[in-house]
C-alpha cells in the first residue's frame, strides 16, 4: 500500500537528501534534511499520518546514531517514539511513504534494538547495513 502525500519540489528534495544522507551512516545530516521536510509539511498542513511519518523517519536516524554512540537507553527511546509514528514490522502503518519501505526499514533496525537490550551488548552491528 502506497500512501500519497504529494511532495513539492523542495520538499522532495530533503526526502532525497535524507535518504542518501542515511544511507551513507550520516544519521546527523539525514535528520537535518528530514527535518526541513517536517516543517515544510507542518506549514502546509498536511494530513498528520504524513508529518507523524516524517518524525518516525527522523526518529529512525536518532536510534542508528544512538548505536553507534553505544547508548541502550537512547536507542529504547527512540524504538517506543518512531513505533509510535510508524508502526512495528509485523503492524506498521504504511507500507510504503514517499518510496521509503517502512516494514522493510524497521525489519532492518529490530537487530540493533535486540543488540542493546542484551546483558551485554555486543555493540558490532553495522548501521550502515540499513539502507532506505
Amino acid at each position: 500500500m502506497d500512501e500519497g502525500c504529494p511532495l513539492t519540489e523542495k520538499e522532495q528534495g530533503h526526502l532525497d537528501d535524507g535518504v542518501s544522507e542515511f544511507n551513507l551512516g550520516r544519521y546527523w545530516h539525514a535528520h537535518e534534511g528530514w527535518e526541513e521536510m517536517w516543517k515544510s509539511l507542518k506549514a502546509r498542513e498536511v494530513n498528520i499520518k504524513f508529518i507523524l511519518g516524517i518524525q518516525g523517519l527522523i526518529q529512525v536516524t536518532a536510534l542508528m546514531f544512538q548505536y553507534e554512540r553505544q547508548n541502550p537507553r537512547g536507542i529504547n527511546n527512540m524504538w517506543g517514539k518512531l513505533t509510535d509514528k510508524l508502526g512495528t514490522p509485523e503492524l506498521p502503518f504504511f507500507g510504503t511513504i514517499w518510496s521509503v519501505d517502512i516494514p522493510k526499514l524497521l525489519d532492518e533496525v529490530i537487530p540493533f534494538l535486540n543488540d542493546s537490550k542484551l546483558e551485554n551488548p555486543c555493540w558490532d552491528l553495522n548501521p550502515n547495513d540499513v539502507q532506505i
